[in-house]
């Protein structure tokens, strides 16, 4: 009989064969780069809806957990982003975007957190090092002048948040939990929403 790990390992060699190359690239190479770890413990189910919908399953399988272990580091990096700048903003309205960025993308990592926990699998399984904001870019927000640090958040985080919305895209089409696609849809649908309020806005030159 298969252990609970090979089975789930397969789960995922299953899954990744399947999917379209460009969201094998988002999701494991655009996404974060690393490798999806194996876990030992089961994965968790879900409740079940009250209509059947075509692919969607009533458990996490590999690609699920990846996208959760992923988005907590992307969101991880948002959350150092706006504590960097938020008691040095100008512009109100940015003022109330990063408080609302931080309160919702708190919970979300909580869930995820959560959900990964339930699944024997570390929020840090996957390598998030060469996705999302670099060191340079950070450097950038901690180091800008009063003056400026409207514009150079607007910059960097402008890129990051749309970075997610595109990794939470792809994962809408490749993803197989009921819960965990609810999450890529309400995380596309806020970052794009960030995005266009951000567009408006002068950034650094």
């Amino acid at each position: 009989m298969l252990s609970a790990g090979a089975a789930v390992s397969g789960v995922r060699r299953a899954t990744l064969r399947v999917l379209p190359l460009h969201l094998i690239a988002v999701l494991l190479v655009a996404g974060c780069g690393g490798a999806p770890a194996p876990s030992d413990a089961p994965l968790p189910p879900v409740a079940a809806t009250s209509a059947a919908t075509p692919g969607v399953t009533s458990e996490m399988t590999g690609i699920d957990l990846l996208f959760l272990s992923m988005m907590a580091g992307h969101t991880e990096q948002t959350l150092q982003i706006v504590r960097l700048v938020r008691d040095r903003l100008s512009d109100s309205e940015l003022r109330t975007l990063v408080a609302a960025v931080e309160a919702t993308e708190s919970d979300e990592l909580a869930t995820a957190r959560g959900w990964l926990a339930r699944a024997g699998r570390s929020a840090r399984a996957d390598d998030h090092a060469g996705h999302g904001t670099g060191p340079e870019q950070l450097a950038r927000l901690r180091d800008a002048p009063d003056a400026e640090v409207d514009a150079v958040l607007i910059e960097v985080l402008s890129a990051h948040q749309q970075a997610a919305a595109d990794l939470a895209r792809a994962h809408q089409e490749a993803g197989t939990d009921a819960r965990v696609l609810d999450l890529a849809r309400r995380v596309e649908q806020s970052r794009t929403a960030q995005v266009a309020l951000m567009a408006g806005r002068p950034a650094a030159g």
